[in-house]
């Protein structure tokens, strides 16, 4: 594999993959494709400057806790990672000191006005209110991941009265696309499978013994139909939604909401977007979002839900005799504020 390889060229390799996991001489040579002689000197060069832990059967690693790493950029990765930054910095609402920091140390690396955005980003979290313990929870579940730990960790679901204990393995960290909450999906032994928790939801977390993740874990198959980062174990529904042409379509059209989704427009200028949803019932906020420009078509019981929210709507505005509808707004009017939105 290394074959014309430079030198330098192999040892970014070595420092990738020993950042991955602990290899043995022989093993890291039989992945470059060199002589092991070559691997051992290789690698007593990166020892003089990389932090290295040595595990059983003479395997050894790069410890990532004590790492730091030098990222170069040209200007549009420096862009796509500034975007990503400040959506973290927009989704953070308590004060976090090391996302503020992270920041900061991103700040370093990019361009004017890049760099003061952050800095003032970084700014704007350390000023908002303090939650140490969520901090904590944070913190905990991001190290149980990285260094592969259990969890015993308290968890109150959203209808819960109270707290369970979870001894839980955590698989991935998540964000949620459609808010500011952060998920990890692993395996419970109280459900005896892998679930979805909020770390909002999560009231203490403590580190435990080292696991073993699955190797036929595959987060794309498993969220491949969820909404978000909910999936079910249910069989996937097609969804079918009927929207307005006009406003409604245009706005549909410039997001990817869901990578299976189908879209086919229709004469009148609306379109029907389709895609294969295994719990549908977490699309619903999305789906009130829109309001009156669109329609379920199906499945049939995710109908029935939004007709009975049209009700209970219109029986708390006190809508239920009235024969004139009330006017909306035209999106197409000169206003500023609607022409951005």
């Amino acid at each position: 594999m290394s074959k014309g390889m430079t030198k330098a060229e192999r040892l970014d390799r070595m420092k990738l993959l020993y950042c991955e996991r602990a290899y043995s001489d022989v093993e890291m040579s039989e992945r470059l494709g060199v002589d092991r002689s070559t691997i051992y000197r290789d690698r007593i060069d990166l020892e003089r400057e990389h932090p290295f832990i040595e595990e059983e059967g003479g395997r050894y690693r790069i410890d990532r806790q004590r790492y730091i790493s030098n990222v170069r950029l040209n200007m549009t990765e420096a862009l796509s990672l500034y975007l990503a930054a400040r959506r973290a910095s927009q989704q953070t609402r308590y004060a976090h000191e090391r996302t503020a920091s992270a920041l900061e140390k991103i700040a370093i690396a990019l361009h004017k006005p890049m760099t003061e955005r952050l800095v003032n980003a970084a700014e704007r979290i350390l000023a908002q209110r303090s939650d140490p313990r969520r901090v904590t929870v944070f913190e905990t579940v991001a190290q149980a991941w990285v260094e592969s730990l259990q969890l015993r960790l308290d968890y109150r679901p959203l209808h819960g009265q109270r707290a369970r204990t979870h001894c839980f393995e955590p698989y991935l960290l998540e964000p949620s696309p459609w808010s500011d909450s952060i998920y990890v999906i692993g395996h419970s032994d109280l459900a005896r499978r892998v679930i979805t928790l909020k770390l909002e939801r999560i009231e203490r977390a403590v580190l435990g013994e080292r696991f073993e993740r699955p190797e036929d874990f595959d987060e794309q198959t498993m969220l491949s139909h969820a909404w978000g980062v909910w999936g079910s174990d249910e069989q996937p529904q097609t969804v079918t939604l009927r929207f307005a042409p006009g406003t409604a379509t245009r706005r549909l059209k410039e997001t990817i909401w869901h990578p299976l989704e189908r879209i086919t427009d229709m004469e009148d200028g609306g379109c029907v977007w389709e895609t294969e949803i295994a719990e549908w019932r977490e699309m619903l906020p999305w789906v009130r979002g829109w309001g009156a420009d669109v329609e379920v078509v199906g499945p049939e019981d995710m109908r029935r839900e939004i007709e009975r929210e049209a009700r209970r709507l219109a029986r708390q505005y006190k809508l239920e005799h009235m024969d004139t509808p009330s006017p909306s707004l035209d999106f197409d009017d000169d206003r500023s504020s609607q022409l951005f939105r």
